[in-house]
C-alpha cells in the first residue's frame, strides 16, 4: 500500500508533539542512505517542498512507532519515507545502523578521565614585551 507524501509529513509533526526530545525538521522522500542521507524534502519551514537535499553526516539512526528517524551532525532531525517496502532501503538501514552501533561500541571502551589531558599550561606561552629590544637599543646610542 503506497502512502502520500503529506500521510508522512502529519506523522512527523505528529512524533514532533508528542516527544519534546525529538523535533523532526522535515521528511526525506526516496530517501538513499548511506554514511549521509540524500533525498526529496517535504514539511520543512525553511525549504521549499519538493527539493533535493543531502545532509551532514548522520549521527544517530533510530525508529519512533516504526518511522525511522535520523540525526545529522548538523543538528537536524528527518524522517525518513519510502513509497512501498524496498530491499535496499531495508539493507541501506542494516548497514547505517550496524556502522554507528560499532562506532558507538568504539567510543564507550575510549578510557575515561575527570581530568582533561591538555591542562591550562598547554595554553600559556611566555609573551615577550614588544619594546624590549628597541628600548635597550635606544638607551645604548644615548649613552654612547
Amino acid at each position: 500500500m503506497e502512502q502520500p507524501i503529506e500521510y508522512f509529513v502529519a506523522q512527523a509533526r505528529r512524533i514532533s508533539d508528542t516527544s519534546p526530545k525529538t523535533q523532526i525538521k522535515g521528511v526525506l522522500f526516496n530517501t538513499t542512505i548511506g554514511a549521509v542521507a540524500s533525498g526529496t524534502l517535504y514539511g520543512h519551514k525553511g525549504v521549499p517542498d519538493g527539493r533535493q537535499i543531502r545532509t551532514s553526516l548522520i549521527v544517530a539512526a533510530y525508529a519512533v512507532n516504526g518511522f525511522r528517524i535520523i540525526e545529522t551532525k548538523n543538528g537536524s532531525t528527518y524522517l525518513l519515507a519510502r513509497i512501498g517496502p524496498s530491499k535496499t532501503f531495508r539493507d541501506q538501514w542494516g548497514i547505517l545502523q550496524e556502522h554507528l552501533s560499532v562506532n558507538d561500541e568504539a567510543l564507550s571502551r575510549l578510557p575515561k578521565s575527570d581530568y582533561s589531558t591538555f591542562g591550562p599550561e598547554l595554553f600559556q606561552t611566555p609573551q615577550l614585551s614588544r619594546n624590549t629590544k628597541g628600548s635597550s637599543g635606544m638607551a645604548r646610542s644615548r649613552a654612547g
